[in-house]
């Protein structure tokens, strides 16, 4: 039986796909995030640590990238689902890798994200963020700060609009919770979407995407009640 969350929360990917939305996909997004299901696997998981590994070393060991493939391609699947799972991370990894004459951080020193990290809250609404590498560069001698957000699913490719306010909710995550390393800084607050295999950079226009997001978030808080499985 799935269980409940009584107060709403979103993903940063799952609220960049709700305000792009139509009627009839935001109400099964808020079901889903409403009543998730008891077990949720990372499907991307050896993908992502590969990628985040390799971005965070300062994206020159390709060696992070060849030797993940190489344990997926020699690991043992026990059914086809994870047979399947296997295939997909190592597609991602190649698609990344295909696409490193694209990928810009503007100077900026990249790490590790934290496993778990703090989420905001627009409108009464719980965003988790969890950024995968943040971004530290500085400008005249200043600090500033950023993050970097990976996304996977192919069913679920990215458009520019989305990825934009994904962007722009990273700014956002830097200035709530990275006050202390810098200025939030909108340049490096970018997103690599590796279902359409594409780099999106950090979007100017923060306040104009904010205001559409805190209406949107108002507008969920508002139904959150109402949503049945």
């Amino acid at each position: 039986m799935a269980k409940t969350r009584n107060d709403p929360r979103l993903s940063v990917n799952k609220l960049a796909q709700y305000v792009t939305s139509r009627a009839g996909r935001q109400n099964q997004i808020l079901r889903n995030a409403k009543y998730p299901p008891d077990y949720i696997t990372a499907y991307y998981r050896d993908a992502a640590e590969a990628i985040s590994r390799f971005i965070g070393g300062g994206m020159s060991d390709l060696g992070i990238l060849d030797r993940m493939t190489l344990k997926l391609l020699q690991s043992e699947s026990s059914n086809i689902q994870q047979d399947r799972q296997k295939s997909a991370n190592v597609d991602a990894i190649e698609t990344f890798a295909n696409m490193l004459d694209d990928i810009d951080l503007r100077g900026a020193t990249p790490s590790l994200g934290a496993h778990v990290a703090p989420h905001i809250s627009v409108a009464g609404v719980a965003i988790s963020i969890r950024p995968d590498i943040i971004l530290r560069s500085e400008k005249k001698g200043a600090p500033l700060v950023g993050a970097l957000k990976l996304h996977f699913p192919r069913s679920e490719p990215l458009d520019e609009e989305q990825a934009g306010y994904i962007s722009a909710l990273l700014h956002r995550f830097a200035a709530d919770h990275l006050l202390d390393e810098g200025t939030a800084s909108t340049a490096h607050c970018v997103v690599i979407d590796i279902s359409s295999a594409k780099f999106y950079p950090g979007v100017a226009s923060v306040k104009k995407r904010m205001a559409d997001i805190e209406g949107s978030c108002g507008h969920i808080a508002q139904l959150w009640p109402s949503i049945v499985p």
